[in-house]
């Protein structure tokens, strides 16, 4: 490694053999800024992680492979693969030192990318003025200007009113997610049962649903444990199954099976304590995994800030960094909700509350950074 001075004196730290770049806390300015003058690509027998010519989920995807072997050069703490500012370029960050390890190939992406940005800022500009008073005028016309009818002879596309992953690129040892597969095949199993009516099953969605906000005189509290594994209906059960499903192995391969056994049932009890305690008086009484699968979703967090997701929302198959898809999930749970009529009602008549998604959630995150403490 060498130093390298940027045009504002700064030392970058530059590896003479294959081109990568160290910037410390805060260094990465001189890059983005336009300061560290650097544009040549990744040459084609420079085996770069994430060279400049694969898909950004492809360079994304080796990244997090390859960062398994990476470590930081000033503190030797472990590095992660993070989606620089979601510009599908692959970088490696430390979590303890705050540094950032460049690639060749993405040195002189990044250097393209910023360069092209800070020279078209006043286009962006204009062009988000403009698509913010395009958005303004469509919802206009379909919803009318106070929100109300659609426009005549305007039908708006009717969307699925739900948020799932459907796949995700997080790092795995490859071991079996033996607790997760036997939660998914209990849910489904019991869900069925139910339905049918088999062994009994058939009263036990309704004696063990969480009354909204009542709550726990004379409600028995083993029903906490119980409530995350019958469902409303098809739709909810497709939905915290494959949150489980695409988040729960990664989870559980991070914690182990048994701890991420009791870490789920633990966030879907303290999800449906929150549902009882603080709900809204008078809504429906709570049945399903979404409580749980909230915290799942909290430690998937911790554990994978930036592994890249894709995932179902509006309407549209996107892929987006989990913090992202984080940030998704709660605009979700604030605005979407499953507000009073047919359709909510159809798609799950038994809906935990704000509180309930909220208390998963944080349950989630923090047995994660419980978890890392003891790592």
């Amino acid at each position: 490694m060498r130093s390298v001075p940027s045009a504002a004196g700064v030392e970058i730290d530059r590896c003479l053999s294959c081109g990568t770049a160290w910037f410390d806390f805060g260094e990465i300015r001189e890059l983005t800024e336009g300061r560290f003058a650097e544009t040549e690509k990744a040459a084609p027998d420079v085996a770069a992680p994430g060279g400049s010519g694969s898909a950004p989920r492809d360079r994304l995807s080796r990244a997090w492979r390859e960062a398994k072997a990476l470590s930081c050069p000033k503190c030797s703490s472990g590095l992660y693969a993070a989606d620089f500012q979601s510009t599908g370029i692959p970088v490696f960050r430390c979590a303890g030192c705050g540094g950032i390890l460049v690639p060749r190939s993405s040195v002189g992406d990044l250097s393209a990318k910023m360069r092209f940005h800070r020279d078209h800022a006043s286009l962006y500009q204009a062009l988000g003025e403009s698509l913010a008073g395009e958005v303004r005028g469509r919802l206009d016309r379909e919803m009318g200007p106070d929100l109300g009818a659609n426009a005549p002879g305007e039908v708006p596309t009717p969307v699925l009113p739900v948020l799932v992953p459907l796949r995700d690129d997080a790092p795995s040892s490859g071991a079996l997610p033996l607790s997760t597969l036997v939660l998914l095949g209990l849910t489904i199993a019991l869900h069925f049962l139910s339905t049918i009516g088999a062994g009994g099953l058939g009263e036990m969605p309704s004696r063990v649903a969480l009354p909204s906000g009542a709550g726990f005189g004379g409600m028995p509290k083993f029903v906490l444990w119980l409530a995350p594994f019958f469902h409303g209906g098809v739709v909810p059960l497709g939905a915290g199954c494959l949150f489980l499903f695409v988040l729960g192995d990664n989870v559980e391969d991070r914690m182990g099976s048994v701890k991420f056994l009791l870490f789920y049932l633990f966030c879907g009890a303290v999800a449906g304590a929150a549902h009882v305690l603080w709900g809204t008086a008078g809504a429906p009484a709570a049945l399903g995994s979404a409580g749980a699968v909230a915290g799942v979703l909290g430690a998937y967090l911790v554990f994978f800030p930036d592994v890249p997701i894709s995932m179902y929302g509006m309407g549209k198959v996107v892929a987006v960094p989990a913090y992202l898809f984080a940030c998704a999930w709660v605009v979700a749970v604030f605005l979407w909700g499953w507000g009073p009529g047919p359709l909510s009602d159809l798609l799950n008549p038994s809906p935990y509350t704000l509180p309930g998604h909220l208390a998963g959630f944080a349950a989630g995150a923090g047995a994660a950074v419980l978890c890392r403490s003891f790592e």
